[in-house]
């Protein structure tokens, strides 16, 4: 079994305010707009050994993502990378870079790559020894001095538990951790994640307020995911279900849904075509906007029955109906369906029975 979903959590406590928690969320959200860009089979788990990992299952390893804000413009230094705090209890916590050497030392090959990103730079020695492994070169050949003094700082760390294969992971360590500035900057973030997310929908023909709310779904996602605890070992599906989101099932889901209603546009037309009035058609397309939504949301599952439950009633109704049909005899057939299934609710909108059914006609127009 894999040793990252055996390893315990070295701690779950996640960001230690509510911006620099924000600030992280927006960050794995951008990351995520980024993968669906790329049309990437990844999947990502928001605070799991690290403020993010990502999993390949094409080559079964992981990436570990540090998220860290500055309040005061300065660039990072090794020192301040390498630097412990003192726990209550007297001892001293690791180092951000000691974290990440941490990772490929519990999990070994499973261990791909390690990533610190900040919303601040780095000074001249860190970002020469990005140059040299960037290029693929070796930093111990290249400038064997920065080499030792990183060595050093990290060994300093261990020296009560020193691993005998120090070395040899220091090596894996040097040569795969990478530092960089995120594009989001502390005080703007939120609108430049949700203008990142517009743009990769600006081809969709989707209205904006329906793109806003699909934003939303997604960082409530991943806030959500991030806050829940887990209990360590833990199943491949587990962990997908509590804390991850997998890229390619969300760029499915939401191609899928604009796929099926065609689009805004198209199905207002059709509605058009069904002798409604304006009042209704406009009724019925933003209780549509809504439910598309609604439905990309996994983890509303009684809005899933719900949905499900009418969807065959009215299939159903239709397909036995020889009249016309009758749009109050149908709901009233769906709310007795919802009631037996114990599926009724006070605040369910009747303008989703009549989505649902003129989404029905619309997938059966010839």
């Amino acid at each position: 079994m894999s040793s990252v979903l055996i390893v315990e959590q070295r701690e779950q406590a996640g960001s230690d305010s509510y911006n620099r928690f924000e600030y992280q969320v927006h960050w794995i959200v951008c990351h995520i707009i980024g993968k669906l860009q790329e049309d990437a089979e990844c999947i990502v788990f928001c605070e799991f050994h690290d403020d993010m990992a990502e999993f390949s299952p094409n080559n079964q390893q992981y990436q570990f993502f540090q998220i860290k804000t500055k309040e005061d413009s300065s660039d990072w230094t090794i020192a301040e990378m390498s630097k412990r705090e003192k726990k209550k209890s007297g001892s001293y916590k690791k180092s951000f870079l000691g974290f990440i050497f941490y990772n490929y030392l519990t999990f070994g090959a499973e261990c791909s790559h390690c990533h610190f990103v900040s919303n601040n730079d780095f000074d001249k020695e860190v970002l020469l020894w990005q140059s040299y492994i960037e290029d693929g070169k070796r930093l111990q050949t290249e400038n064997i001095a920065l080499y030792e003094k990183i060595k050093d700082r990290i060994k300093n760390e261990f020296l009560d538990d020193m691993p005998s294969n120090f070395d040899s992971v220091f090596d894996d360590f040097i040569q795969n951790t990478f530092v960089y500035k995120s594009e989001l900057q502390l005080t703007t973030y939120e609108d430049q994640t949700m203008g990142k997310f517009f743009k990769h929908l600006e081809d969709k023909n989707i209205p904006t307020n329906t793109a806003h709310l699909l934003f939303q779904q997604l960082l409530s996602d991943v806030r959500k995911k991030s806050k829940e605890k887990i209990i360590m070992p833990i199943s491949m599906n587990s962990l997908v279900e509590k804390k991850g989101v997998n890229v390619a099932q969300v760029g499915r889901k939401i191609d899928d849904k604009i796929r099926n209603s065609g689009n805004s546009d198209v199905f207002r037309g059709f509605l058009i075509t069904q002798s409604l009035s304006e009042k209704d058609i406009d009724r019925i397309n933003a209780a549509k906007m809504l439910h598309d939504v609604r439905w990309l949301d996994v983890n509303d599952v009684k809005y899933q029955e719900i949905v499900i439950a009418l969807r065959k009633t009215i299939s159903t109704y239709c397909e036995s109906c020889e009249m016309k049909v009758v749009i109050n005899e149908l709901k009233r057939l769906c709310i007795r369906e919802l009631q037996n299934r114990n599926l009724a609710s006070d605040c369910l909108d009747e303008s989703l029975i009549e989505v649902l059914y003129y989404e029905y006609q619309f997938s059966r127009r010839g």
